[in-house]
């Protein structure tokens, strides 16, 4: 259980009454062997489940000692400690091990060299497309003498380059890592989730359940 602190959220109800309340879906969850242990850990979370998804809720958490620290260049307004961060990632590994079963989903976290836990696709390989994709644009265009209508330009020569190359898996997985005009977000696996799999199908499944209104 995270230990939060100062009103943190108690059992508001009996649980016989939540469980009389509950409806489960089939397709809801990959593990269905919900239980009654596990509505208890989400009334007694109820708060942070609820604002899993709100960073203000979250960085409002900041104690006296991390409100008045000093500025720092590495530490902007909207700094949240890693403390902070450190109970909101134990919240959501508690409730992977409640709705997939317990598992070390901090082994590896670095490294691509793995499956999809979902749709099974080899994550260096998606890894490898993107770092093709970004190297061909990069080779394209530039920021100094281009514009952004010439930056999309780039990228589609360099998807179309490679369409015969790859399979549409790995092209569909690497949709929400592909280089963005004046931006690029690293790709990297989720607990074991590709980004994809994670952000569509595993991360919604995460926080409260309205269904214990």
């Amino acid at each position: 259980m995270v230990e939060f602190g100062p009103g943190q959220d108690k059992l508001k109800m009996p649980l016989t009454t939540i469980m009389g309340r509950i409806i489960i879906s089939p397709v809801s969850t990959i593990n269905y062997l919900f239980n009654t242990e596990y509505y208890q850990w989400m009334a007694q979370h109820e708060t942070e489940l609820k604002n899993i998804d709100n960073m203000n809720w979250w960085r409002a958490q900041k104690n006296e000692r991390e409100r008045n620290m000093p500025s720092h260049p590495n530490r902007s307004p909207y700094h949240i400690p890693s403390r902070i961060l450190d109970i909101r990632e134990d919240l959501m590994l508690t409730q992977l091990n409640y709705l997939f079963g317990e598992h070390e989903w901090k082994r590896n976290r670095y490294s691509n060299d793995r499956d999809c836990r979902h749709c099974g696709v080899h994550m260096q390989e998606v890894s490898e497309y993107i770092r093709k994709i970004v190297t061909t644009v990069d080779d394209l265009f530039s920021f100094q003498d281009n514009d952004k209508e010439d930056f999309e330009s780039a990228l589609q020569q360099a998807l179309d380059f490679y369409e015969d190359d790859y399979s549409e898996l790995i092209k569909e997985k690497a949709r929400l890592n592909l280089p963005e005009y004046g931006q690029r977000t690293m790709f990297g696996n989720k607990y074991g989730w590709c980004p994809v799999c994670w952000e569509d199908v595993i991360y919604p499944q995460l926080g409260w359940d309205d269904r214990l209104e």
